[in-house]
């Protein structure tokens, strides 16, 4: 009997200074639960994927897709024909390269050289181009000329068109190099300066059909990782 009075007193003294002094402590206790929440392994997996996806792995995605259509282009997209012209046969020569890459803007550089009798005349042309400003699909087509012949293979034109409303920025510049028995009024002409122009599409040629439709397909895949739009049905269009 006296041990269970004093067991009850004790338990009635416990709960008074949990009331007078626990309350404190607890409340403490509350808050820091609310402020250092425990992270699960799996929830830390999902955040870390969802801060990737939106920063991080987009630009490895823009980085991985560029570097793909730059290997694609340089060193492939090429074309020879012979033409005639005044009763001879011409060779010419046009090539494309990517020279720059700074995320989704690139710059192509496309020489078109002419070999003349006395001399190369050369046209080339820089555009500038932010692949979000082109469009899907990207397409391959042949080309055939009526007085020209390809020296090998085909020439297929990879195309991607840009947003109806808007245009690509480019540069055009011609120059001379003369042979070694050009004439003297061909060798003295000077360089001309690079002229502004503007370009409704991106283009370029290849003479072996693997190699366009690889870039074909690695051109659409970098439009679309840049945010380009499915080029608009007919209707849509102003």
């Amino acid at each position: 009997m006296v041990l269970s009075l004093w067991l009850r007193n004790l338990r009635q003294r416990s709960l008074c200074i949990a009331v007078l002094f626990g309350l404190p402590f607890f409340a403490a206790q509350s808050v820091v639960s609310q402020n250092f929440l425990p992270v699960l392994p799996h929830q830390e997996r999902r955040d870390s994927d969802r801060e990737g996806a939106g920063g991080t792995a987009s630009k490895q995605n823009i980085a991985g897709a560029t570097e793909r259509l730059s290997r694609s282009v340089n060193g492939r997209a090429m074309v020879r024909n012979v033409c005639q012209s005044k009763g001879s046969d011409i060779q010419v020569e046009e090539r494309t390269e990517i020279t720059q890459t700074s995320g989704c803007d690139l710059v192509f550089k496309t020489r078109k050289t002419t070999f003349l009798p006395d001399g190369q005349q050369g046209v080339e042309f820089k555009l500038y181009v932010h692949l979000a400003d082109l469009t899907t699909p990207s397409s391959v087509e042949p080309q055939s000329f009526s007085q020209c012949k390809t020296t090998q293979g085909a020439v297929l034109k990879v195309m991607s068109r840009v947003q109806p409303g808007k245009v690509l920025r480019a540069t055009r510049r011609s120059s001379f190099i003369p042979s070694a028995g050009g004439t003297e009024l061909r060798s003295s002409k000077p360089e001309e300066p690079e002229a502004p122009t503007t370009r409704s599409d991106l283009s370029f040629f290849f003479s072996d059909a693997a190699s366009a439709a690889k870039a074909t397909r690695a051109l659409e895949r970098a439009v679309k990782v840049c945010g380009g739009k499915e080029w608009p049905d007919e209707d849509d269009l102003p």
